[in-house]
């Protein structure tokens, strides 16, 4: 759970939760669930934020030992650091044990097991302590059957955590505000006790806190406010710890007016800036600032200041708003999209002061506190626990049976639901056993554009060109088409767009989507992020031969261009850069095509050149074929011919598509690097006979392809490919 603020402070084990399961067990199994929690703040505890991110309990009672148990409470752990697990030593079993003897109960019930699942690293600004505590007094509370309501939770809560935003926003959920009341002298005495004296503290011995103070009524107050539904935190989480108490010793005990009232118009903005739809940057940003903590705690961390300053939304499309995040050293930014690109920007400015980090996104949680029951036979473990659902699977395969089944052709129906999928090869054609080629291949960090965008209707095209025209170059007719779709936890609404470009990319190639693997693996990916593979199987009829054809090429061979449609699938994470450079958001209109924003050209799919050119292919016109992907033209040329030859191209002799002319411009990318980066607006490249040049441009015209000459093979020296007219990319 966590709070946003001028002090951002998320948490684990020290200060929210925002999502608890407890699992009791005696023929009853309780399961709490706590969010982690960050703070915002005016220089003080006010604003917190649960986010999407667990302390989990799993609680058993009546469980059978053979050996005697202090305070009948076992404990068990799995999840970052070391935490103690002596009941009146861990934070939550002692948070428990005070809410136990404030009703009379001096120990747990017999044969009570924790098991605590942490999956953040303690001690790193995230509110972990918080999240103990909320954990603590339901745990209490459960075990117990008090029966207390979550605002008389928050009133223990508040004993023993004293920043109501921490435990509010753990407890309730959401985004929260909050704040403590005034007490009379009477209630003060009692809040103000000790740590030492409301927990049991294990050098006070075995009654230390048996009869201990409890908690006035109505401590503290709370309310929810708004939160813009696409706002989503990015934690950037350094890896070593900064301790409450070193934190809070760094501050002044006195505060220049100024800076105090600095901090309180900011935030009284920034609680009605993140629920603006749109989110305005300039307001947030603004609002996140802070001269109440942040500067104190710049010799904690190092670089702290130069890594908040190397960000701002003029520079980084997307960001909203940063700031430390508690104690730190946890960095917290509020984003709407290129959620990577922030983070590793953020990852490379803490390398260079030689610290290592891990980074989460992260979205709200609105439940808060929550706890399930179940007996002991219904409490047992799911595979939808761990975060799979078989449902979900199913409901994928219904979702796009009939786009599958769009792409039947002879040989192949298309149906999917099997171990398998096949091919007749004789109902394909294939009358002679042909020579079987197969091409594996993926979209690669265009899906990074795919997912800013919200748009996956178009990168299963991709998978699927990507693979099919790396067949074609083989002279493989492709027929068998399979992907792979892995991701944290299976949106179906997505992942049947992602399919059903799949299915469109196939009926496009004349293949049959024949199966796929959906992996639904809880932790490899970061929120609705997902990764996507293919495999197509092709085949080259009895007699025919496999290209190249090397042998049959000479010096003064044809060079034939069929042309790109912009960047098709390569060269994305210089793009990215290009436009984070440049200031630009992927809604923004396009500087090359007004017609259009920047994310969907860039996701206008690969050009799939099946059936432009499998007739050429039939009629022996072509010696050889290059798909321009991944190195460009200076890399992918030279992978059809032979030793002794080289490819001469005059580049003058095609269009640039006018995404990459911007983007060479734009990033000031030099001829060789834009030649070995991008396709420059070619698909693929052929090599043909002078004497059937007409016959293969007769051909591909009738197919609806257009080819251009581009260029003839000649003697090599050193380079495979000379480059002339370089003038004309300038």
């Amino acid at each position: 759970m966590a709070a946003l603020g001028n002090d951002f402070r998320p948490r684990d084990n020290s200060s929210a939760l925002a999502d608890t399961t407890i699992i009791l067990k005696e023929d009853q199994e309780t399961e709490y669930m706590v969010a982690k929690m960050f703070t915002i703040r005016p220089g003080f505890d006010v604003i917190g934020l649960a986010l999407s991110i667990w302390l989990e309990l799993r609680v058993t009672t009546g469980e059978k030992t053979s050996e005697a148990v202090r305070y009948n409470c076992r404990i068990t752990y799995e999840g970052k650091g070391d935490v103690d697990k002596d009941a009146d030593k861990n934070l939550i079993t002692q948070t428990a044990l005070y809410v136990l003897r404030c009703h009379g109960k001096k120990t747990f019930p017999e044969g009570t097991h924790v098991h605590i699942v942490n999956p953040i690293p303690l001690g790193r600004g995230l509110g972990s302590s918080g999240a103990a505590v909320v954990a603590g007094v339901s745990l209490a509370n459960e075990v117990a059957q008090l029966g207390l309501s979550k605002d008389r939770i928050l009133d223990y809560c508040l004993m023993i955590e004293r920043h109501p935003d921490n435990v509010a926003a753990a407890l309730f959920g959401g985004f929260v505000g909050s704040y403590l009341k005034e007490l009379n002298p009477e209630d003060m005495k009692r809040r103000e006790i000790p740590l030492a004296e409301v927990l049991p503290a294990p050098q006070g011995g075995e009654d230390t806190g048996l009869t201990p103070p409890i908690p006035p009524q109505d401590i503290g107050k709370h309310i929810r406010f708004p939160w813009a539904k696409e706002i989503k935190c990015i934690a950037i989480i350094p890896d070593f710890e900064v301790s409450t108490a070193e934190a809070r010793r760094v501050l002044p005990t006195s505060y220049e007016k100024a800076d105090v009232i600095y901090n309180l118009q900011r935030v009284a903005l920034l609680t009605t800036a993140l629920g603006q739809s749109p989110p305005n940057p300039v307001l947030i940003y603004d609002g996140m600032q802070d001269k109440v903590h942040q500067p104190y705690r710049k010799g904690l961390i190092p670089g702290l200041t130069e890594i908040l300053q190397s960000v701002g939304p003029d520079r980084n499309p997307g960001l909203l708003g940063i700031c430390l995040s508690g104690a730190g050293p946890t960095i917290l930014a509020l984003a709407t999209e290129n959620f990577s690109d922030i983070a590793e920007h953020l990852l490379g400015e803490f390398k260079k002061e030689g610290i290592t980090c891990d980074w989460k996104l992260l979205e709200p949680a609105y439940d808060g506190l929550t706890v399930s029951h179940g007996s002991q036979e219904s409490g047992r473990m799911t595979y939808a626990d761990a975060g799979v659902s078989i449902e979900a699977g199913n409901e994928l395969v219904q979702s796009i049976k009939s786009a599958v089944a769009s792409t039947r052709r002879p040989g192949a129906d298309a149906e999917i639901g099997g171990f398998g999928g096949a091919m007749d090869l004789a109902a394909a054609g294939y009358t002679e056993p042909p020579l079987i080629v197969q091409a594996i291949d993926g979209v690669g960090t265009k899906l990074k554009i795919a997912f800013a965008m919200d748009d996956f209707s178009t990168v299963g095209i991709d998978l699927v060109a990507m693979n099919v025209n790396d067949l074609l170059v083989q002279g493989a007719e492709p027929l068998t088409f399979m992907d792979y779709y892995g991701c944290s936890k299976l949106d179906v609404a997505d992942a049947s767009r992602f399919v059903k470009g799949v299915a469109e990319g196939c009926r496009e190639a004349g293949c049959a989507l024949v199966g796929g693997e959906t992996a639904e693996m809880p932790g490899m990916y970061q929120g609705k992020e997902f990764d996507a593979a293919g495999a197509a199987t092709g085949a080259i009829k009895e007699g025919r031969k496999i290209l190249p054809d090397k042998e049959a090429m000479q010096e003064g061979d044809v060079l034939l261009g069929l042309k790109s449609n912009g960047a098709h699938s390569n060269g994305f994470s210089l793009i990215r850069k290009v436009i984070e450079r440049h200031g630009l958001s992927w809604n923004d209109q396009a500087p090359w095509d007004s017609s259009t924003t920047v994310g969907a050209s860039l996701l206008t799919p690969t050009r799939i050149y099946v059936k432009a050119l499998m007739p050429a292919i039939e009629q022996d016109l072509i010696l050889g074929m290059s798909h321009i992907t991944g190195g460009g033209l200076d890399e992918n040329i030279p992978r059809m011919l032979p030793k002794h030859l080289a490819a001469e191209v005059n580049v003058a002799s095609w269009p640039v598509p006018g995404v990459l002319k911007w983007l060479k411009q734009a990033g000031n990318v030099s001829n060789k690097e834009f030649a070995r980066t991008w396709n420059t607006g070619l698909g693929m490249v052929l090599v043909v006979k002078e004497e059937k040049v007409q016959s293969a441009v007769d051909a591909l015209r009738s197919a609806g392809e257009e080819a251009v000459r581009v260029g003839k093979l000649v003697a090599k020296n050193d380079e495979g490919v000379i480059l002339l007219g370089l003038e004309h990319w300038d």
